[in-house]
This record gives C-alpha cells, sequence and structure tokens, in this order.
C-alpha cells in the first residue's frame, strides 16, 4: 500500500482525488489538509509515503510546504499537483524537493503511475514541462528525473466524472446549497469538465426530476457546455424555478435560478418572476419587479409599463381600501358623538 496525504485549497478537488484514487487497490488516503502549515502536521503525524500538494494556497504555499518537507521528512516523497504549467512554478518546486510536477488535468491512470514511480525513487514531470525547464534544474533531483511518458490511454468521459465528482454532486442533491453549487459549477469549466458533469446530472434527474441542486446544475452546465443548448437550460432553470416556490425555497435561492435564466433569456426568466405564486408577486408596491423590468428592458417597455400601470391600480385600490376603512370610523365617530348630544 502507498500511504498518501493529500493537500489543496479546494475541498472537491481533495474529495475528487480521494474517490479517484481509492479505486486502485494499492492506494490508501491517509489524510488531507487546506494549506501548507497544516500539510507540514500531518506529515509529522501521519508519515505518509507520498504528499500530493497543490502549489498555490492561501496562507502557507506548496513551494515552501514543500521544502520543508523535504528537508525534515525526507522519508515523504512530495508531488506537485498544478493547474500552471509556467516553467518558473515548475523550476521552483523541483529546487525545492518535489519528486513529480503534473498539471490537473493529467489522466487517472498516468496519475496513479505517477505517484508509484515516485514512490519507487524517480522523479516524474509532466509530458512537455521538462523541455521547459531545460538547464534550471540542479541538485539532488536532477540525476534522476525523467518525463512522464505519454500515453494514449485516457479515462473514459463517465468514469471521469463518476470518480471525480460522484460523491460530492449526490450529497449537493440532498440540500440547495448555493456555495457548493457555484463551487461546482466552477471547477467543472476551470477543469473543462462541463460535459462529463452534465450528462451525470442528467442522469440523476431521470430519478429525482424535481431536485432543485439537480435541475440548477443542469441548467447552468447546458449553456456553459461546448454547444449551448439555450432551450435545455431555460426548461431546466424553469422547472427548478417553480419547484423551488413549491418547495417554499426563500427568495434569494430562487433568484440564483432566475439569474442564471436571465443570462440566457432575460425575458423568459423575467416571466418566472410574475408567476402568481411568486414571493414578488405577492408584494403590493411591486418594487422588485419593476426595477428588473427597468434594469432588463426600459422604461419604454411592454413589461416595465404593464407593471408600473399594475402598480398605479394597486396604489389607488390601497387609497380605496384606506378611505374606506376611515369612512367607517368617520361614520362610527358621527353617531357616538349623536348619542353623546342626545344624552345631554
Amino acid at each position: 500500500m502507498i500511504r498518501i496525504l493529500l493537500v489543496d485549497d479546494q475541498k472537491l478537488i481533495r474529495q475528487g482525488l480521494k474517490a479517484l484514487l481509492e479505486l486502485d487497490p494499492e492506494m490508501d488516503i491517509i489524510g488531507s489538509a487546506s494549506d501548507g502549515q497544516a500539510a507540514i502536521e500531518q506529515v509529522d503525524m501521519l508519515k505518509p509515503d507520498i504528499a500530493l500538494i497543490d502549489i498555490r494556497m492561501p496562507g502557507m504555499d506548496g513551494v515552501t510546504a514543500t521544502r520543508i518537507i523535504s528537508e525534515r521528512f525526507p522519508a515523504t516523497k512530495t508531488i506537485v499537483l498544478s493547474g500552471y504549467d509556467d516553467e518558473e512554478y515548475l523550476a521552483e518546486a523541483l529546487r525545492s524537493g518535489a519528486k513529480g510536477y503534473l498539471l490537473k488535468d493529467t489522466p487517472a491512470e498516468e496519475l496513479v503511475n505517477v505517484i508509484r514511480a515516485v514512490h519507487k525513487g524517480y522523479t516524474q514531470i509532466g509530458p512537455g514541462l521538462l523541455e521547459k525547464i531545460s538547464g534550471k534544474i540542479t541538485g539532488r533531483n536532477s540525476e534522476r528525473i525523467q518525463a512522464m511518458p505519454i500515453t494514449k490511454t485516457t479515462v473514459a468521459a463517465e468514469t471521469k466524472v463518476l470518480s471525480l465528482w460522484q460523491r460530492q454532486v449526490e450529497q449537493q442533491l440532498d440540500r440547495f446549497d448555493p456555495e457548493s453549487l457555484s463551487e461546482t459549477i466552477h471547477l467543472a469549466i476551470s477543469q473543462n469538465w462541463v460535459e462529463e458533469l452534465l450528462a451525470y446530472v442528467k442522469q440523476q434527474l431521470w430519478e429525482k426530476p424535481l431536485n432543485l441542486s439537480a435541475l440548477y446544475l443542469a441548467g447552468v452546465l447546458s449553456s456553459q457546455s461546448h454547444s449551448p443548448d439555450r432551450h435545455a437550460a431555460l426548461r431546466h432553470l424553469g422547472v427548478g424555478f417553480q419547484a423551488g416556490i413549491d418547495q417554499k425555497l426563500s427568495s434569494d435561492d430562487l433568484l440564483l435560478f432566475y439569474q442564471a435564466g436571465v443570462d440566457v433569456d432575460p425575458a423568459t426568466a423575467f416571466n418566472w418572476l410574475t408567476h402568481i405564486n411568486a414571493p414578488w408577486n405577492q408584494n403590493q408596491d411591486l418594487s422588485f419587479l419593476l426595477t428588473e423590468a427597468l434594469r432588463l428592458f426600459g422604461n419604454s417597455s411592454q413589461p416595465y409599463r404593464t407593471l408600473l400601470v399594475l402598480k398605479q391600480i394597486r396604489d389607488l385600490r390601497a387609497v380605496s381600501e384606506n378611505c374606506n376603512a376611515l369612512n367607517e370610523k368617520i361614520i362610527a365617530l358621527r353617531q357616538s358623538l349623536a348619542q353623546l348630544k342626545n344624552f345631554g
């Protein structure tokens, strides 16, 4: 068993790597950390064989952590997993004692092979990176450094998604958490996994067609795919908006569906706001709807002018109701005064 510590400031990345690596029976994920200082403490306590470290993290970065780990705990070999192919990052990481430097889009099969090679004592660099640092590296790593072999084997899209995302997305389906959903979407876009994640979410909708998290993810990802499907995006977001009303979702959370819909088709999304049960339609002054109509369509547009007339009608109705109530009070007061006069 190769005992591995995962270090990345993004929880989703750590969870995804854990799910991916644990598919191999030789990989044992014994811990995780979200920054360099925590990584050093975990290495001291757990004594892992391999520390898989992100290069950019808040607080102590991956390069500094790698240098300290290499000096204090030479039995633990570090592999930097980075989103950057910058030669300065690469050279600095290797000078600091890293035994490997890979990009985060490295296929799962090759990542496992690199971990095995580093565990045996080799220093591995991802394809195309060795040429960038030729002559820049001296010292303990230079004599055993080799480029990671380029293979034609890649992990199937479905396997990649299931291994990296399934557990996290399954947890998100249990409750509607905007922050977590936003992080998932951001990572899917940055890692170029939109198509794969969208396919998985659509599968979940077959079993849970009114799941708010799945509808939101499907709507946003449909609009962000390589071939954006506006119709599908609006369908998922519109169903999610209606389901959110039925499930008593907060106004702020409902607005997430609306704002995503506005990015696709403002007119269609605006119509969702005017749904009879929508919280904004219950507001007598219609201020939010008017503000949105003005922002999206302008003060001469039909939606804005229609809402303005509706607001005036409601205002007149409110004035009329107040006058009727006041008139009833005046009549009652007059009757009381008449009774006092008769009594006198």
